[in-house]
């Protein structure tokens, strides 16, 4: 080997020097990137896939494969187990947790299952197994039950929440964290106010519902078809009766779901209970010069 030059060597040195000094720049970069990653806090507006499912796996209901579920932390619109679970997620990260009956929906209470005349229904309403009905409590409160079975001359309706009396296991992964935001409860279908939706000048389709109701989740993919189908003719709102109780109280709904149609003024024009094909929401549609 020859000599090295002492040239040589300070051009190695300052190469060095250049190269610890790059080294030292990406990571502070690294690190002033990894601290300014937000994290789900109270107050935040998040969109999550999830899925939820019993202790024995069975899958009870799931966001994949359609609209991401968006809330507001802080504002009790989900279990206080899926809340606090994600409270503190980033963008991207996904996890998986158990939620105790204590923080999912209580316990069950056999109290709360009662039979009931077939008359004492609203005239006009078939029960079916799965609906769910309104009832009025004496101090002005709603309580949403849920039929359980139906005879010729009673039904019998469980008040407990359907989930009630289970650990549930949920796969999160947090897809959004927005600025606060109000009348946004998840769907697209959800995100313009009733109010707002009455007054802009088209007809309206209201379903009123709810996201555990098993007729409400088989009208969904009708609704949202329609959403798309009469887009800029119609709005299609869902109002979520657990949410929504002054709503759901002042439009004297009974049963879920309900839908109700509404014409360009905003006054009622026909309401429907429980299940409706798509084919007669349709028809009623043309009726009022919708195509």
């Amino acid at each position: 080997m020859g000599n090295i030059a002492f040239r040589d060597i300070l051009m190695t040195k300052k190469s060095y020097t250049a190269l610890v000094s790059m080294i030292l720049l990406v990571v502070m970069l690294v690190t002033g990137c990894s601290s300014a990653i937000q994290q789900a806090k109270t107050g935040d507006t998040v969109k999550v896939h999830y899925t939820g499912r019993l202790q024995d796996g069975t899958v009870f209901d799931t966001s994949v494969g359609s609209e991401p579920l968006e809330f507001t932390l802080g504002q009790g619109q989900v279990i206080p187990g899926f809340e606090q679970a994600v409270i503190g997620m980033q963008v991207g990260e996904s996890k998986t947790v158990t939620i105790p009956v204590d923080q999912a929906y209580g316990p069950r209470r056999d109290d709360m299952i009662m039979v009931v005349e077939r008359d004492r229904l609203p005239k006009g309403l078939e029960p079916q197994v799965g609906m769910q009905l309104q009832m009025n409590q004496g101090d002005g409160g709603i309580m949403i039950v849920t039929i359980t079975e139906v005879s010729e001359t009673t039904i019998k309706i469980d008040a407990n929440h359907p989930l009630a009396g289970q650990n549930l296991t949920f796969d999160i992964e947090m897809v959004e964290i927005m600025a606060s935001q109000t009348g946004k409860t998840g769907s697209a279908l959800t995100s313009l106010p009733l109010k707002e939706a009455l007054s802009n000048g088209k007809p309206t389709l209201a379903e009123f519902g709810s996201s555990t109701c098993i007729p409400c989740k088989q009208m969904k993919p009708i609704l949202e078809q329609l959403t798309i189908e009469y887009k800029g003719k119609l709005n299609v709102v869902i109002v979520e009766v657990y949410e929504q109780r002054a709503l759901t109280q002042q439009y004297g709904i009974m049963a879920i779901p309900t839908q109700i149609v509404f014409d360009s003024s905003g006054k009622e024009v026909t309401r429907h209970m429980g299940f409706w094909a798509k084919k007669e929401i349709t028809t009623q549609l043309k009726k009022m010069g919708i195509d």
